[in-house]
């Protein structure tokens, strides 16, 4: 009996002492990927702060090598642009709505300035730069740019989900853009006073770095003829801007409210736009009650214009007066350094 403890006893040290040695080697196959996570639309949503005259943003696109213990050695991964994965996706998502497909973006909007990222031993991620130029970028089309680990003998692809491609749909962003309430705005057919229609929101997207557009009226944003319909909207120069102060100290708070007044246009001479009034915009700051990192900025749009529909119809023309206001809440935290990731999307 003695000996049989014995001999388990050895056994069992055998089988432990294997298993300690496993765990010391890489457990899996290294691979290389390319960290851009998918939404619902099968593309990665970038936001990046517009900026006028050129100027150059530049955005980091994270290269991972994968494992189970830190990399070892150094990597050289070549990365291009990939000129056929977005006309697949947009074939199996739109089919016949090409007006819906995702463009690629032009090559005189964006800049590589190396083909290859560098990953050092003893780091598992390293990051490829892009810079983008963003002025005169018409943000009526959903601009993407397809991007690939190319082939190389020195690694290993990481094919599982296309995690070697990255499908970046660019959003630029400025103080005002974002998606706003849009339940306020009434939309008066002709000279009709009391029925109204409504759009639930209105997306404002970047024109320059003051300036946002959005559709007029009640007109579909995935609509066919969407980019005759395009309202500018500029924010002047606030007219008064106030400090908020602490009601129970009396001290200052850093937050502000900024009344000022916006100018509207339309670049579609058809659609005959006309401004009623003077459209004007207040911006609020508060900190968040239960999370007092995070400002809260409230957006208010009021405004009435005219204008009219000539292409829904061939042989009638529809006049429409827009009255309200339209509403947006923006959530920045004060704790992140980096003013795209600070926005909550």
């Amino acid at each position: 009996m003695k000996y049989l403890y014995l001999t388990v006893l050895l056994g069992a040290l055998f089988i432990f002492a294997g298993c300690n040695d496993e765990w010391e080697g890489e457990l899996y196959t290294r691979m290389v990927s390319l960290k851009a996570p998918i939404n619902r639309d099968d593309v990665s949503v970038i936001y990046l702060r517009y900026k006028p005259d050129d100027q150059v943003v530049t955005y980091k696109l994270p290269v991972i090598v994968s494992g189970s213990r830190t990399n070892d050695r150094d990597y050289n991964v070549r990365i291009d642009v990939d000129n056929d994965t977005l006309n697949f996706l947009n074939h199996d998502k739109y089919t016949g709505r090409s007006d819906l497909y995702y463009k690629q973006l032009p090559e005189n909007f964006y800049e590589l300035p190396s083909q290859t990222c560098h990953i050092p031993a003893g780091s598992d991620v390293a990051h490829f730069d892009i810079n983008f130029k963003f002025s005169g970028l018409d943000l009526v089309e959903k601009w993407v740019l397809p991007l690939t680990i190319l082939p190389d003998p020195s690694y290993s692809l990481n094919t599982y989900k296309g995690r070697q491609k990255a499908l970046l749909w660019i959003m630029p962003f400025n103080d005002y853009s974002g998606s706003y309430n849009a339940g306020s705005m009434y939309v008066y057919f002709g000279d009709n006073t009391t029925k109204y229609m409504t759009a639930s929101t209105r997306e404002a997207k970047v024109v320059d770095e003051n300036t946002i557009f959005f559709y007029a009226g009640i007109t579909e944003e995935l609509a066919e003829n969407r980019g005759d319909f395009k309202v500018k909207c500029k924010f002047q120069d606030p007219d008064e801007v106030t400090e908020i102060e602490d009601p129970k100290t009396g001290e200052s708070t850093g937050l502000y409210i900024k009344r000022g007044k916006l100018v509207l246009s339309a670049e579609n001479p058809a659609l005959e736009f006309e401004v009623v009034g003077e459209p004007t915009y207040e911006i609020k700051e508060e900190f968040d009650i239960d999370r007092p990192h995070i400002i809260k900025r409230f957006f208010t749009l009021t405004m009435e214009y005219k204008y009219k529909d000539n292409v829904s119809s061939e042989n009638m023309v529809f006049p429409y007066r827009c009255q309200g206001t339209m509403l947006m809440q923006r959530n920045v935290s004060t704790l992140v350094p980096d003013e795209d990731q600070a926005i909550f999307w």
